[in-house]
């Protein structure tokens, strides 16, 4: 099973869990790596998170194969309940606390589950991650739908959503992981900076907040992020290197 197969198993997984969940899944979002891969499926891509320059250098991170879902629920809903019927009559354990798994032919699939973090654990069907800007993505949402195979159809957040979870991530989570940076390089390249302005500025206060901490993060090609997507480009040479931290610079400089 090559790599994009792999990774279509998993969307088909997905779809089906979605069919299942019925009502529920209204109220799913898609969140980390894998919205990059949607928007890229969205746009006629594989769904590989990459990078292309407009001087035609391509860097890729790869497949993202773990799915994490944002929950907009609490205790009182009905529908939450079933969560843990319907994954455990789907085949998946838990794993972790916040970690459902189930053994696909292609290999394990591993769900990781989040919920606004002012919901009260206690109140959830199952363990979830507690997220800080869940309800600024959930409130911030669209809805996809991929047919190619089987169908799935999901919310993903917008710009403003997915940046900023991605740059607290890197701010607070992981400070010393490169993933968070390429990721939303990546995204802002796919998506199109005039998109992201739109959302931004859309966003009021929240979006200029985040705008700041972007460019800060982009400022020059020493900055953090453009240092950490030119570690995914051990291949290219030196020259190579500066200009894809500059194209990184230029990018957010859009923004």
């Amino acid at each position: 099973m090559t790599d994009e197969e792999r990774f279509d198993e998993i969307l088909g997984e997905l779809g089906e869990l979605m069919l299942d969940l019925g009502d529920l899944s209204s109220r799913i979002m898609l969140i980390g790596g894998q919205v990059l891969a949607l928007e890229s499926r969205q746009r006629g891509g594989t769904g590989v998170i990459s990078i292309e320059t407009d001087t035609g250098i391509v860097v890729e991170r790869g497949f993202s194969y773990e799915p994490a879902l944002l929950f907009d629920v609490d205790g009182s809903d009905f529908m939450a309940e079933r969560l843990p019927e319907v994954l455990r009559h789907r085949g998946y354990a838990r794993t972790r606390h916040f970690r459902w798994s189930k053994t696909l032919p292609g290999g394990q699939m591993d769900l990781d589950l989040f919920a606004p973090k002012d919901v009260d654990p206690y109140e959830l069907p199952t363990g979830m991650t507690p997220l800080p800007d869940a309800r600024l993505a959930l409130r911030r949402s669209h809805a996809v739908v991929l047919v190619a195979g089987r169908p799935l159809r999901i919310l993903l957040p917008d710009a403003t959503g997915f940046l900023t979870m991605k740059e607290r991530a890197k701010r607070e989570l992981r400070p010393d992981k490169t993933k968070d940076s390429f990721d939303m390089f990546a995204y802002v390249k796919l998506v199109g900076p005039q998109s992201v302005r739109a959302s931004l500025q859309q966003a009021g206060e929240e979006g200029r907040a985040l705008r700041d901490r972007l460019l800060t993060l982009f400022w020059n090609t020493e900055a953090p992020g453009p240092r950490d997507v030119i570690r995914y480009a051990a291949s290219l040479d030196a020259d190579e290197q500066a200009l894809l931290a500059q194209a990184a610079v230029d990018l957010f400089a859009e923004l």
